[in-house]
């Protein structure tokens, strides 16, 4: 049957439709701009809404306002105001202080009042803290949440008018009220019923938290034991309670079910339940369409939502974003063939439907469908009063470039199997590998699935092997979203030992020293010896770095000409060392060539003491390097052509008779290696 009803109302106001004992009021879809309202004059609203044979009807006081244009705080601080009997609250954050003002002004009126609270909100949100003080300092019982999923309510009961108000807005000034009508605004859900059945279900509920000594401590002002205020009524099977309900598995099993439509405003998207569903419905012919939230989709805290919003956009659902200045803050799914509303605090996240504390509806209502599918369809087609655009297409971003860690470009490889290690980002999933011999290198590898870097120390490996020796590799990788959008690494190179490498001549050893982020190794071909290392520096009061190493005993030399060196940092190090111990602050001496910083003669003259250094020529490689210990002098030489030789520095180091001489690697960056190439090794 076909319901119309006639109310009178101001334009910012809600106002009613009446046939019997349904009656739903509807605020803000007409709303003007604030100077406009004030001066509006009160007129006749014609509305016509389908009531479906299969629907519940709904009940007198159900309100649900639209922030977007309406002043959505005035009912709820008239309901505060008019309240003689109890208040009962329960929120994630509050910082306005209007609600704290009528509530303590009801308390010293003697109204009965309780307070839950989660003060973890306080470091996030500005102006919480004070308004927890403000209560406590009011003399409010009050409990605070010390699960381990934070208290996320957003709702107040009114007991003397068996009322409640919840959804998705929490207490801030920009919460109920647009700063500028469609244009500017929080998109929130603010709902008030004085449904027998709802209503109950809060009173159960916030005394199960009340009287709950596992999951809320007491707060202030609570001077006996915990005891019930309400009966313990049934909980309306349309409610939702997480954590002892699960939101995301009653959701879910009700998109799998639909068949005509699915309309969805959510603000943060992380539970692949809900997008795997989506999915899945549009893949059988159900329309999709999703309004998110663009700052939700880039936030570092929360890496996944642009996982599963790009999936739905590359599964073809269709998606809008905000196109507001502002916040979509709502958390509402509209199931046509099943005429369901689902709305409340939860978001399509793990937290959300299984360890925060949760309040969700989930209705058959029709007046409530009808309003939130018009509202739907007003934001998606942006058809509002101002012609403002309240959302706009959704456009996927691409991820970060890859950025390469090794091998490094140019090096040296120890075999013939090489790890590709790179730093992805934030945004990419899957990758592209591409490797061979050629600068333009093939495809070996599509769409492999790594995730992103959540930290700027997680990076991605890939392994290729059976590479010939003595080759020249050339390599790239190409990041990939959910949405397949690309980013493109820039092609490095690097080089296979001849004959795979061959163990280290006589009297020759490797090993890293100090402490090393990626283990090195060193290899020998022929004539040259390639040094890979890690490690942060050769220098302050302890050293990490690779060496290749001979014993001598008294004195000798060591010359060779640096070949090569990766270019990891601009102090990336590789030299001849003399050095006491293996320990990473024995005294040493090195002559260095550097990666960008060009040549040095660095040393420490005892055991934990900080190193010094003496610059040498602005020379990088290849470049000729000499070291030389005569008693506890020892010298550093460099040269451009290996039989000219300046000296660069010269420090007294008394060691033992017996010290470790050789070739030394430090990558300057812990998490990668460097290679250094080194010929011409003579003592």
């Amino acid at each position: 049957m076909t319901v119309v009803g006639v109310a009178r109302r101001s334009l910012l106001g809600p106002f009613s439709l009446q046939r019997g004992n349904q009656n739903v009021s509807v605020s803000g879809h007409r709303a003007k701009s604030r100077r406009s309202v004030r001066s509006a004059p009160v007129r006749t609203v014609l509305v016509t809404v389908t009531v479906l044979a299969s629907a519940t009807a709904a009940r007198a006081a159900d309100t649900v306002c639209d922030p977007s244009a309406a002043n959505c705080r005035a009912q709820l601080l008239t309901l505060i105001q008019n309240e003689r009997v109890g208040i009962d609250v329960g929120f994630w954050f509050m910082q306005d202080s209007r609600y704290l003002n009528e509530i303590v002004k009801r308390r010293q009126a003697g109204v009965l009042v309780r307070i839950l609270v989660d003060p973890r909100a306080n470091p996030t949100y500005a102006g919480n803290d004070q308004m927890i003080a403000g209560f406590k300092q009011a003399g409010i019982p009050m409990r605070k949440r010390t699960a381990g999923g934070i208290l996320h309510w957003k709702m107040m009961l009114f007991a003397g008018q068996n009322t409640v108000e919840f959804g998705s807005a929490n207490y801030s000034p920009d919460a109920f009220v647009p700063s500028d009508p469609y244009t500017n605004y929080v998109a929130e859900t603010v709902f008030y019923t004085d449904d027998p059945g709802v209503v109950n279900s809060f009173k159960t509920k916030f005394d199960d938290a009340w009287t709950d000594t596992a999951s809320f401590a007491n707060y202030a002002n609570i001077l006996g034991p915990l005891t019930r205020i309400y009966p313990t009524f049934p909980i309306d099977p349309a409610m939702n309670f997480p954590p002892s309900q699960d939101y995301g598995a009653r959701a879910v099993g009700r998109y799998n079910a639909e068949n005509v439509k699915i309309d969805a405003i959510m603000f943060r998207i992380t539970d692949p339940r809900h997008t795997n569903a989506l999915i899945n419905a549009r893949a059988r012919g159900v329309p999709v369409r999703v309004i998110v939230e663009n700052d939700q989709y880039r936030d570092p805290d929360y890496l996944w939502d642009a996982w599963n919003v790009d999936r739905l956009y590359a599964g073809g659902v269709s998606l809008r974003w905000r196109g507001h200045a502002g916040q979509n803050h709502e958390k509402v799914v509209l199931l046509y063939g099943q005429n369901l509303s689902i709305f409340g605090s939860s978001n399509w996240t793990t937290a959300s439907a299984t360890s925060q504390a949760e309040h969700n509806y989930f209705t058959t209502k029709n007046a409530i469908f009808q309003w939130f599918a018009s509202q739907f369809d007003r934001m998606w087609r942006n058809t509002n009063p101002m012609n403002a655009a309240e959302t706009a297409p959704f456009v996927p971003l691409p991820p970060d470039q890859p950025a390469y860690r090794s091998p490094a470009n140019g090096s040296v490889t120890a075999g013939s199997s090489v790890t590709l290690t790179w730093y992805a980002g934030r945004w990419a999933h899957n990758y592209d590998i591409y490797v061979g011999a050629s600068p333009s290198p093939p495809l070996v590898a599509a769409n492999v699935n790594l995730g992103p870097s959540s930290t700027s120390t997680t990076f991605q490996r890939f392994t290729v092997s059976n590479l010939s020796p003595g080759t020249t590799y050339y390599w790239k990788v190409v990041s990939k979203t959910m949405a397949n959008m690309t980013a493109t690494g820039s092609v490095w190179t690097f080089v296979t030992p001849e004959s795979g490498g061959g163990p280290l001549p006589g009297g020759w050893n490797d090993t890293d020293v100090g402490s090393v982020g990626v283990a090195g190794v060193t290899s020998y071909s022929g004539s040259a010896f390639a040094v890979s290392g890690s490690g942060g520096d050769i220098w302050g009061t302890a050293d990490a770095f690779h060496y290749a190493w001979q014993s001598m005993n008294g004195d000798g030399q060591l010359l060779a000409r640096v070949v090569s060196l990766s270019n990891v940092n601009s102090w990336t190090k590789a030299g001849v060392m003399v050095r006491g111990s293996l320990s990473a602050s024995s005294p040493y001496a090195l002559m260095l060539i550097s990666a960008a910083r060009g040549a040095a003669f660095q040393y420490r003259t005892s055991a934990g003491a900080s190193a010094a250094s003496v610059a040498g020529p602005a020379a990088g490689a290849p470049y000729w390097v000499k070291i030389v210990r005569a008693g506890n002098t020892i010298t550093g030489y460099t040269s451009a052509n290996g039989s000219a030789w300046a000296t660069t520095g010269s420090a007294t180091i008394a060691m033992g008779s017996t010290v470790h001489i050789g070739l030394a690697v430090s990558s300057h960056d812990n998490s990668r290696l460097a290679t250094g190439t080194f010929d011409h090794v003579t003592r």
